[in-house]
């Protein structure tokens, strides 16, 4: 009898030293699928009438679709954001070329990253696709169980040079995305498409000509979800899809075992972007595990060439979606409230039922309140940035740009739709007040960081002397040409693979 009870306080006790996560029977799964360079305008459930994106929408109508989501213009910061819940003066990326070592460097063993969070809550973690984080998923203090990594847009620590040497598909130019090489030279990066680069958990894959990299990659995270299902395990998978960013070669026809080759150019890039979500959609339905899943379709910056890299409202809308199960999102339709890329991390913490060390400051507010039904739940301003000196930021009615440019916003959320404020007169003043004094609270980068990077610190002393970058001269020629006429122009439907 004396062994009996000895037996039963050991269980319990073995229970309460159990990670939060583990105790927890009612976790949600957990698909963060990250679409790498797309405008809202990109998709169907955002107005656009000329692609088809059907499962988008689909999820769009199932679940809460956000009006006003904001990232950072370029990858690497929203990416470093979405991982920390920290804006770029906490975590060190500021943009794709500037990192402050001291911070940026520091992650992931410096910081509790998304991945470690869900990990120590008792889930399955998994990375597929584009990287583009410092030093690789291997890395153990990031806390990805497994991975299946695309050698495209790696960043990090790089390529091996092992897989660069066995690695036998073709190479695009940074400098034109229309030329392939069949070998490596500089500012080149091997193909994430046809044939593609692919490292799984650490390994080279051998692909051929044949082989389509969007379509392994969906395979590879169902399998995951599929066998942590079998070993009753939530999982966490984060999506980080290649597709939108350019070359915008063919895709494969979907549906079809063989394999046949679309027209090549952004539209078809939108279209199997879809198919893709529709596959995961479906399959999830199919394993009875769509219910206790919540997804979160978002991406990283707005398309190249239709606002990516301007560091102005067009700059930092970008397309926010939350479906799954009605356990954890409890209505359907769309929302004006406020939400940017830093808020993702307390919010999949929520999910998972992990709480946040004492030590970590986050600047990124959870959105459970809004999933379970406050609708009135919303930050009050939202907040942006490239290389950290090109700074904007945003409340329901008023957006200032990184010119001091202020814009009044119109409830759609289309960016392209703000009417920029000409008079001086007192709301326009009251209205830059309240976000100039919201700024001050934001540091920028230290001056002696930046001389570190010339190109940076060369930018910086010119956009403090009043000059608008080439960037910036693009954002206020698309605010006047308008996004009919952008998503019209005859290279984005056909793309020169010659």
């Amino acid at each position: 009898m004396r062994k009996m009870k000895n037996k039963i306080v050991l269980a319990a006790l073995a229970l309460t030293l159990m990670p939060v996560g583990l105790q927890a029977t009612q976790q949600p799964n957990i698909i963060l699928f990250l679409v790498d360079d797309c405008s809202t305008h990109e998709l169907g459930c955002y107005g656009n009438t000329m692609v088809s994106t059907p499962n988008i929408d689909a999820l769009a109508e199932g679940g809460i679709k956000f009006k006003s989501a904001w990232a950072t213009p370029v990858c690497v910061s929203s990416r470093a954001a979405i991982m920390s819940g920290q804006y770029g003066f906490r975590n060190g990326a500021y943009g794709n070329s500037y990192k402050e070592s001291e911070t940026y460097d520091a992650m992931p063993w410096g910081k509790m990253t998304l991945f470690r969070a869900m990990k120590e809550s008792g889930y399955a973690t998994f990375h597929g696709g584009k990287w583009h984080l410092p030093t690789s998923p291997a890395d153990p203090d990031w806390g990805v169980d497994e991975y299946f990594l695309y050698g495209s847009l790696m960043g990090g620590d790089g390529l091996n040079p092992e897989w660069t040497r066995e690695y036998s598909g073709s190479w695009w130019s940074w400098g034109n995305s229309n030329k392939f090489s069949p070998t490596e030279k500089p500012q080149h990066s091997p193909s994430a498409t046809w044939h593609p680069m692919v490292i799984k958990n650490g390994q080279l894959r051998s692909t051929g000509p044949d082989d389509f990299g969007p379509e392994m990659l969906a395979d590879a995270a169902l399998d995951f979800a599929q066998r942590n299902k079998h070993a009753k395990k939530p999982f966490f998978i984060y999506y980080s899809s290649h597709l939108t960013h350019f070359p915008w070669t063919e895709m494969k026809a979907p549906g079809n075992h063989e394999v046949t080759k679309t027209e090549p150019g952004m539209v078809s890039n939108v279209q199997y972007l879809d198919t893709v979500v529709g596959r995961l959609v479906n399959e999830l339905k199919a394993m009875g595990e769509y219910e206790n899943t919540v997804i979160v379709f978002m991406a990283d910056n707005p398309t190249y060439g239709l606002g990516k890299g301007a560091a102005s409202e067009i700059g930092a809308h970008i397309p926010f979606i939350v479906a799954g199960g009605s356990k954890w999102v409890k209505w359907h339709g769309e929302t004006g409230s406020l939400t940017d890329c830093v808020d993702l991390y307390p919010t999949l913490l929520e999910l998972a039922d992990h709480r946040a060390l004492p030590s970590q400051v986050l600047d990124g507010q959870s959105l459970v309140p809004l999933l379970e039904g406050d609708r009135a739940h919303s930050r009050e301003w939202l907040f942006s940035y490239t290389f950290g000196f090109h700074r904007m930021i945003r409340n329901r009615d008023y957006s200032l740009d990184a010119q001091g440019q202020l814009w009044r916003c119109n409830p759609s959320g289309n960016p392209f739709t703000f009417e920029k404020v000409e008079t001086d007169n007192e709301a326009s003043r009251t209205a830059r007040m309240v976000l100039e004094s919201q700024l001050e609270h934001l540091p920028i980068p230290d001056e002696d960081q930046m001389k570190k990077n010339p190109k940076v610190y060369k930018q910086y002393v010119n956009v403090m002397a009043g000059q608008l970058t080439h960037r910036q001269k693009n954002a206020e020629t698309f605010y006047q040409t308008g996004v009919q006429s952008l998503l019209n122009r005859p290279g984005r439907l056909k793309y020169d693979l010659k």
